[in-house]
């Protein structure tokens, strides 16, 4: 589904391409002022969810506005450090790439908006250090773990120096690094990572906190991994529930949850079960985050490798030509 652009993203839009458009190479005021007026222009765009896919249309528009002018603003020598709901702006709209599967120009703008932040605000500021963690992630995230790991590593010795190993900033920078080691495969160090962050998170934070949700999924990836599936899928389960009593039962998070479960239960060679998952969450993947979601396309082939191991090879071959006959809902009937 595509969702309509935010009446006042569009008239941000609006104004900043009008802004480039009216200005000429004889303006008194030169490129420096135009590129400071658009750059305060969107900082007054409301605060959209980034993780919300209804959202994505508008952060599409928002993310070409933002990454033709941090250019601009590069060229002139005009900060994109200032003022600081532009630099909000700036974060959520890598928070955005990263969860929207773009996460190759989330590198490449975060890389730019990090190196003047560090210029300008020094590399302990909070907001340059929220930059350093939005460039880790979009590496992860487009499989430059190895790349990723030191910047995650830097984060976490600046925000245990900065404010203390049991800060919730600390513990969230322990969470990051524990899921880069599982995207490394070094399963032993995260799962040592992730049961002291778990532990860490529960003293300080409580037990269903978000951090300490985070961390949780991290150790239950680590543990399934060392072959500790019936733990790994207790753990998933609470993850899903804790999402899905906050967040619905079909937000993004959720499902994302619930995917878990699915994972847990193929590990644990229970794929008739693993089957009934994921059939389930193909088609709700799809309706919240389009056919071409990573989380809809893992889905689908989860679904085609249980059905495999089940023997319903013919099943298995509808699985990748869109939502499959077999997961359609009978005629007459509304979908979940």
């Amino acid at each position: 589904m595509t969702h309509p652009v935010d009446p006042a993203v569009e008239k941000a839009h609006t104004d900043v391409v009008n802004l480039f458009r009216k200005s000429t190479t004889r303006d008194p005021a030169g490129p420096a002022a135009v590129c400071r007026a658009a750059r305060d222009r969107l900082a007054e765009l409301p605060t959209l969810d980034p993780d919300d896919p209804s959202t994505w249309t508008s952060y599409e528009l928002v993310t070409a506005d933002v990454r033709t002018l941090v250019g601009c603003l590069r060229e002139t020598d005009v900060p994109s450090s200032e003022p600081e709901p532009f630099r909000s702006l700036v974060i959520r709209v890598l928070r955005y790439l990263r969860k929207a599967d773009r996460a190759e120009p989330g590198v490449l703008l975060a890389e730019s908006v990090h190196r003047d932040w560090v210029a300008r605000m020094g590399e302990l500021h909070a907001d340059t250090i929220d930059a350093a963690g939005r460039l880790a992630a979009c590496l992860l995230a487009q499989g430059d773990a190895k790349q990723a790991r030191p910047v995650f590593e830097r984060i976490l010795r600046l925000r245990s120096s900065e404010y203390g190993d049991d800060h919730p900033d600390t513990l969230l920078a322990a969470c990051n690094l524990g899921a880069c080691l599982n995207a490394l495969e070094d399963f032993r160090a995260a799962s040592r990572l992730n049961t002291d962050t778990v532990q860490r998170c529960r003293r300080r934070l409580g037990k269903r906190d978000r951090t300490t949700i985070l961390a949780t999924g991290n150790l239950a990836g680590s543990l399934l991994r060392l072959g500790e599936a019936d733990q790994a899928l207790s753990l998933y389960r609470y993850i899903h529930e804790w999402h899905r009593e906050r967040s619905g039962e079909n937000s993004l998070v959720t499902l994302e949850a619930a995917a878990g479960i699915a994972v847990g239960l193929d590990g644990l060679g229970d794929h008739e079960a693993a089957r009934a998952v994921n059939a389930d969450l193909l088609p709700r993947f799809e309706r919240a985050a389009g056919k071409d979601y990573s989380g809809t396309k893992n889905t689908r082939s989860r679904l085609e490798r249980n059905l495999r191991a089940l023997g319903r090879d013919e099943e298995a071959d509808e699985v990748h030509g869109g939502i499959p006959k077999f997961l359609s809902p009978p005629r007459g009937t509304g979908s979940r």
